[in-house]
């Protein structure tokens, strides 16, 4: 069973026609997360409620009733949102002893209420502040392809989960390329859905509410487009969270044709691109001219680098989550670098953030223009 090429909703169709039970899916999840603990992809497992969980959407499905468009799919939880019986750490030493949760997060519950079955909670820097998934609390999350490399960050243990075949699914979240860069570097696809198309909502604002989304990350891009379709719509909680789409993504797919242009930017207008990954885009580039699609190359796409706003931004939720640890025993156990962030966002004015926070304002402006 490869997760990695069945991928969830395969896995999903399996389940619902009978030619597999979830029960044993589920097990067979398990058996590779224990199988590929050298990945430290999963930070906690609880294989009986699991277990139980899969015997329920077997139960549901021997009844005749409907177990779900993700029946018996086995999920991974990025530990920077709440799964029900999880203690959600945000993969740092401040939070290891909090309770567990009471109530999943919108996209987890909204998951389970399509047929998946959580198996456990995956890495994640600490606060999903950086780009490599590694804290002090579970250590860092290797590489599938390499574990002398990265998995990339922050949704790093997911990515290592999927592209490793440990479980076809998982969620993921992005404020600054937490869900694209780990999805580029252990080989998935990566994508950040728009603001307000996955609500965030619930009890607790979102940490970065100009920056961050929720997300899933699966082995290929019709699944991706497929399990998102099952969870965008809006939620009385989240006053940002859009309609849902008047045409499914699914069917969005069935006449997709090549663009008639593209725009490419080679550097952005202001970044130093390594050379391995810049040979690898521009043969990206060469293989869509030579399908037909006119290439229009801008070089000063951007006039700035974003990078200092969005630490503005970022810094700002940060200290605003941690502030009311500064008096725990383990304060300086969290991140050097994180504690450096912190320090720099209690040097910023209230009008400083509204003055980084219209640099979105611009680029969105060039991108119109673009």
């Amino acid at each position: 069973m490869d997760f990695r090429t069945l991928g969830p909703i395969r896995v999903a169709s399996m389940v619902r026609n009978g030619e597999l039970s979830a029960t044993e899916v589920v097990a067979e999840a398990l058996s590779k997360i224990d199988a590929h603990r050298d990945l430290n992809a999963f930070v906690a497992v609880d294989a009986e409620r699991a277990l139980a969980d899969a015997g329920e959407v077997d139960a549901a499905r021997a009844r005749g009733e409907d177990p779900g468009p993700l029946a018996g799919v086995p999920l991974g939880v990025k530990d920077l949102e709440d799964a029900q019986g999880y203690v959600t750490t945000h993969g740092s030493v401040l939070q290891r002893d909090d309770p567990p949760a009471t109530a999943d997060s919108i996209l987890v519950e909204r998951l389970r209420s399509a047929g998946c079955v959580v198996v456990g909670k995956t890495n994640t820097p600490e606060y999903g502040w950086k780009g490599d998934t590694h804290n002090k609390l579970f250590g860092g999350t290797r590489n599938p392809w390499n574990l002398e490399r990265s998995a990339g960050g922050s949704s790093g243990g997911s990515a290592a989960a999927v592209a490793a075949g440990l479980v076809p699914l998982a969620t993921a979240s992005d404020g600054g390329g937490s869900i694209r860069i780990p999805a580029s570097v252990c080989g998935l696809p990566g994508l950040k859905p728009s603001m307000g198309r996955v609500p965030m909502g619930g009890p607790v604002p979102s940490a970065w509410p100009e920056l961050s989304v929720k997300g899933i990350l699966a082995p290929n891009i019709a699944d991706t487009v497929a399990v998102l379709d099952t969870v965008v719509g809006p939620d009385p909680s989240d006053r940002m969270s859009l309609p849902i789409p008047e045409r499914s993504w699914v069917d969005a797919m069935d006449d997709l044709g090549l663009p008639r242009q593209v725009v490419w930017a080679p550097t952005l207008g202001y970044a130093d691109v390594d050379t391995e990954v810049a040979a690898a885009c521009a043969a990206a580039i060469e293989t869509i001219a030579d399908a037909g699609v006119d290439v229009i190359e801008i070089d000063d796409l951007f006039d700035v680098d974003p990078v200092g706003s969005f630490m503005v931004l970022s810094g700002a939720g940060n200290l605003r989550a941690l502030r009311p640890y500064r008096d725990h025993p383990s304060w300086d156990q969290v991140d050097p670098m994180l504690r450096a962030v912190l320090e720099f966002a209690e040097k910023l004015s209230a009008v400083d953030y509204l003055e980084h926070s219209d640099l979105g304002h611009r680029l969105n402006l060039r991108m119109i223009e673009v």
